[in-house]
């Protein structure tokens, strides 16, 4: 704890004394708590395998944040259970801002497609701020006898059934993705759901699939050695990393857009002060020239947006996956 903050402790201590009433102490203490954060080292359990985008980003973010918070903060990998084991491990720590979560959309898209889910994502957590957005790119392999989105849906269509897609996972923003646009383009393709996304490359590359929604930092690299195809990005607007690579709205199919975000949760009573001061040095960490570096250089468009927009976000998404997955009848075990 620095001096100042130390005085500051004192002084809201003895105001707390002073006051005398139970509900003005604890208001008080609370307060004085969230003076003295982080007295201790802080985790951030990240709900994937090391080495994909979201350890990246967790771990870019986490240098400047220990240094600028004056503590270590270690980033701990919890993969499986669709997210649920590392939020369980948040979920069931004290509310005291020292374990956080770092999911992906997944954590809104999960409770939409498993009636099972153990959480309320609106009451068991609090967001603390998005960290970033990754975009999609719809690939084939390079080999495949396409170059557009509609020659893409006339292959498919010509042999229904015949074809597969890929995903990082069930209740995967690339499984969704798929989804929708199967839905809207009236196609049929066969999903084939794989532990990561690397797996779902080799098949891809290999020929045992035949499309897959790729993050693009994933995808990029395999881009430039002429290894895959992108027909489309499922964002509002075309990416300034691939702006040749028109959107799968202006290909025929208006209002389609998936725009997955990454970011940091603590648990639900949480003291609002520490979840600001948490929210204060997400922005700093995302200013810092290493991370602006880290995430342009893998396509990562940062976050940042306040408290309160975060767990806006959070419920619209509920809602809405809710109902896409209510609609086309989608269900993860």
């Amino acid at each position: 704890m620095k001096m100042n903050d130390k005085r500051r402790a004192i002084l809201i201590q003895g105001a707390a004394a002073m006051v005398g009433l139970p509900f003005a102490a604890r208001v008080f203490a609370a307060t004085a708590e969230a003076v003295g954060y982080p007295e201790k080292p802080i985790k951030i359990v990240v709900p994937f395998a090391p080495g994909g985008p979201t350890d990246l980003m967790a771990r870019a973010i986490s240098r400047p944040m220990s240094e600028n918070l004056g503590r270590t903060i270690v980033v701990i990998n919890k993969p499986g259970g669709t997210g649920v084991i590392a939020l369980s491990e948040v979920r069931n720590a004290p509310a005291d801002g020292y374990t956080l979560a770092f999911p992906s959309i997944q954590a809104v898209t999960t409770p939409a497609l498993r009636s099972d889910f153990p959480f309320d994502m609106t009451t068991d957590f609090t967001g603390v701020s998005v960290v970033g957005y990754i975009s999609h790119l719809l690939v084939v392999n390079v080999k495949t006898p396409v170059n557009t989105l509609s020659e893409f849906i006339d292959m498919v269509k010509a042999k229904p059934s015949a074809y597969f897609y890929g995903s990082s996972g069930n209740g995967s923003s690339g499984h969704l993705a798929m989804e929708m646009f199967k839905d809207r383009a009236g196609i049929a393709l066969e999903h084939t759901p794989y532990k990561g996304a690397a797996p779902a490359i080799q098949d891809l590359l290999s020929g045992r699939i035949h499309a897959i929604f790729l993050d693009t930092t994933v995808a990029l690299p395999l881009l430039k050695d002429n290894k895959i195809k992108a027909l489309a990005v499922p964002t509002a607007k075309r990416s300034p990393l691939v702006p040749d690579v028109p959107t799968i709205a202006e290909q025929g199919f208006p209002g389609f857009e998936i725009h997955p975000w990454y970011g940091l949760l603590a648990r639900a009573g949480t003291d609002p002060a520490i979840i600001s001061k948490l929210n204060e040095h997400v922005k700093k960490a995302l200013a810092d020239p290493r991370v602006a570096e880290t995430f342009k250089s893998m396509g990562i468009e940062p976050g940042g947006n306040s408290v309160e927009a975060f767990n806006q976000v959070i419920r619209e998404d509920l809602k809405t996956w809710h109902g896409i997955a209510k609609k086309l009848n989608l269900k993860i075990q």
